[in-house]
C-alpha cells in the first residue's frame, strides 16, 4: 500500500503501518508534564499525533489518540510567571497533582493547566482521550508493571549504564516515592525487598515505611523506565518525541531497549520534532523562565485553521518561529493561496505538488474534510485597512466593501472571526504605521509655510472627489490625476501636498498608500475632512 501523497503526516501513516503491520487498532500517543505554562513548542507534539492519526485514519485504519498528563512528577522550582510564588515554593518536591492551583480556580496546579490546554486543543480540533497519570499510578493499575520494572533493575540499569558518564549505584532501583508523611520525594534510601514489599526512609522527616506495591498510592517509575512501561500498558504504536528525547543515550533510546527486553514490547514508529519559537525571543520556549508563546495567544491573531496549518505546513524535525509582526499578513496570504489551489482542478503536470498542498490543506481544517465549495476569506492585509477606515465596525465593513461576495451566514461568520482576529494584530502587534484613526471632524490647519497653497490643494482635491465618475475610478487612474490636476496644477511639492492631506484624514504625516485609500473612504466623507470651512 503507497502512501496516499507526499505529505510527511501521510509519509509517517505509512511507516507506522509498515513497521507495525497491519493490526485492528492503532494508537497514537502524545504527553506533557503540566509543571508550567503549556506552550506552543508542547502544542506541537499534540498537533504532530493529530495529523498522522488522521493519515492513518485516511489509509482505512481504525485509531486511538491517547494524550498523557504527567502531573504525577514532581514540582522541581517554581516557574516565574505565576501567582503565590511563596505558596508554590512550599510545596516543592511534591507531586505536581497535589499542589494548590495559585490561581484558586482549580483543585490543584496541575489541573489549572491542563483544563487551560484541554480547551486550547478543542479550539483547534483535537480532541485525544486524556491520561491522568496520577490517577492510574494510584489506583494500582500499574502495579504489575512497576513489580516488573523492580524485578528487571539489574537489567534495566545495564542498559541505561551504557549511556552514563558515573554508573548507578549497587542498590539503584528504577522508582520513585513521595513520602506518605511529608508528600516530599527525597529520599536517604529506597528498596526493593522483594515480591510485593517495598521500604524507604525520607530525608526530609525521617519517616520510614514499608508497603505492598499493590497498597501503595505514592509510587512511581522514574520517567526513563515509566514511558517504556506505558508503551506495553497502552500498546502504543506511535509517539512523537522533542529533540531532547531523541539524540544517542536520550530517554527514547534507552526506552527502545527496555521495552524490548523487559516487556518484550516493539517500540513505537517515532517522530522527532524540533524546536517551536518566538520570532525575535531568544530561543526555546521555557515555562520555568517564563518565555513562553501559548496556542491562547496564537488564536488571538490567528484562526484555529492557520494555526494547524502553519505546524501541518512544516516538517516536524525542522525548527520554525512563529510570527506575530507583518508576517502574519504574509501567513494568511500563504494560507488563502493554500486554500485556492486546493479547490483548483489536479493539474496534469506536478499532479504530486498539487495533491500535497491539498492534504496540508485537509490537515488544517477543524473536522479534516474538504467542504464541498471553498470558503469566501478575505484578504488579511486589506481587511485591517478597511476596518480601519470603518472605525473597526465590523458590520459596516461588511456593508461597504463586501456585501457583494460575502454572501451566505458561514461566510459573514469567517469574516466576523477574521475580522477580530484582524482587531487583535492592530491593537497588540502591528507597528505603528499600520495603526491610524481617521478623523470625526474637519481639521483646521495652525497657520504655516504654503499654507494658502496648501488650501488651494485640497480645494483641487475636493473638486476631484465630487466628479461623477470618482466612485468608479480605479486607483492607477486617480493617482495619475492627483499628480495632473493637483500636485502639477497648483505646483505644490508632492511631499508638502500629502502630509497635509494626511494629517486633514488621520492627523499624521503618513498613512496608506493615497490613492486606493481615498476611494475607500469615500467621497462623501473626504469632502467633511478637507472642507476647509
Amino acid at each position: 500500500m503507497k502512501p496516499t501523497s507526499s505529505h510527511w503526516a501521510d509519509l509517517a501513516a505509512h511507516k507506522v503501518v509498515r513497521e507495525i503491520g497491519n493490526q485492528d487498532l492503532y494508537t497514537c500517543a502524545s504527553g506533557i508534564t503540566p509543571s508550567g505554562v503549556i506552550h506552543l513548542g508542547n502544542f506541537r507534539e499534540a498537533v504532530t499525533v493529530d495529523f498522522i492519526q488522521r493519515a492513518l485514519k485516511k489509509m482505512g485504519k481504525t485509531t486511538r489518540s491517547i494524550h498523557s498528563w504527567d502531573d504525577f512528577d514532581t514540582l522541581r522550582k517554581v516557574p516565574v510567571n505565576f501567582p503565590n510564588q511563596e505558596m508554590l515554593e512550599k510545596h516543592l518536591r511534591q507531586p505536581i497533582c497535589d499542589v494548590p492551583d495559585p490561581y484558586e480556580k482549580s483543585a490543584s496546579y496541575a489541573e489549572h493547566n491542563c483544563q487551560i490546554f484541554e480547551k486550547e486543543l478543542a479550539a483547534v480540533g483535537i480532541y485525544p482521550e486524556f491520561l491522568y497519570q496520577h490517577k492510574k499510578y494510584r489506583s494500582g493499575e500499574y502495579a504489575q508493571s512497576i513489580r516488573t520494572a523492580l524485578e528487571n533493575r539489574k537489567e534495566i540499569a545495564a542498559i541505561l549504564n551504557e549511556h552514563r558518564t558515573s554508573k548507578l549505584a549497587e542498590d539503584w532501583v528504577p522508582t520513585s516515592i513521595y513520602c506518605t508523611k511529608c508528600n516530599k520525594d527525597e529520599m536517604a534510601w529506597q528498596r526493593y525487598d522483594g515480591e510485593w514489599n517495598y521500604s524507604y526512609k525520607c530525608s526530609s522527616c525521617s519517616h520510614e515505611e514499608t508497603a505492598d506495591i499493590r497498597q501503595m498510592k505514592n509510587i512511581k517509575l522514574g520517567w526513563r523506565v515509566d514511558w517504556p512501561m506505558r508503551w506495553d500498558f497502552e500498546k502504543v504504536d506511535f509517539e512523537p518525541g522533542g529533540k531532547d528525547h531523541s539524540s544517542e543515550g536520550s530517554s527514547y533510546d534507552t526506552g527502545k531497549v527496555i521495552a524490548k527486553k523487559v516487556w518484550n514490547k516493539e517500540p513505537p514508529t517515532y517522530q522527532q520534532y524540533d524546536f517551536v519559537m518566538m520570532k525575535g525571543g531568544s530561543g526555546k520556549m521555557s515555562s520555568s523562565k517564563g518565555e513562553l508563546l501559548t496556542l491562547s495567544l496564537a488564536l488571538e491573531v490567528y484562526e484555529p485553521e492557520v494555526i494547524r496549518w502553519i505546524f501541518a505546513n512544516q516538517r516536524p524535525n525542522t525548527d520554525f518561529s512563529i510570527a506575530f509582526d507583518e508576517d502574519v499578513i504574509k501567513v494568511y496570504d500563504e494560507f488563502d493561496r493554500c486554500e485556492k489551489t486546493a479547490f483548483d482542478q489536479e493539474p496534469e503536470k506536478k499532479a504530486d505538488k498539487w495533491l500535497k498542498n491539498k492534504r496540508t490543506y485537509e490537515l488544517s481544517l477543524l473536522t479534516g474534510e474538504m467542504p464541498e465549495t471553498k470558503p469566501t476569506r478575505v484578504g488579511f492585509r486589506e481587511l485591517t485597512g478597511r476596518l480601519q477606515i470603518c472605525d473597526r465596525d465590523v458590520e459596516r465593513c461588511l456593508k461597504k466593501f463586501y456585501s457583494s461576495e460575502v454572501k451566505t451566514e458561514q461566510d459573514r461568520t469567517l469574516f466576523r472571526i477574521r475580522c477580530k482576529k484582524a482587531a487583535a494584530w492592530l491593537d497588540k502587534y502591528a507597528e505603528d504605521g499600520f495603526k491610524y484613526s481617521i478623523r470625526t471632524e474637519a481639521w483646521q490647519r495652525p497657520t504655516c509655510e504654503h499654507g494658502e497653497l496648501k488650501d488651494k490643494a485640497l480645494g483641487a482635491l475636493v473638486a476631484i472627489t465630487s466628479a461623477e465618475d470618482f466612485s468608479t475610478m480605479v486607483a492607477k487612474d486617480l493617482n495619475q490625476k492627483i499628480y495632473d490636476d493637483v500636485i502639477r496644477a497648483v505646483e505644490i511639492e508632492p511631499k508638502v501636498f500629502f502630509q497635509d492631506v494626511y494629517q486633514h484624514l488621520i492627523g499624521r504625516d503618513q498613512g496608506p498608500r493615497l490613492p486606493s485609500f481615498l476611494l475607500e473612504i469615500g467621497a462623501e466623507r473626504l469632502q467633511k475632512l478637507l472642507s476647509r470651512g
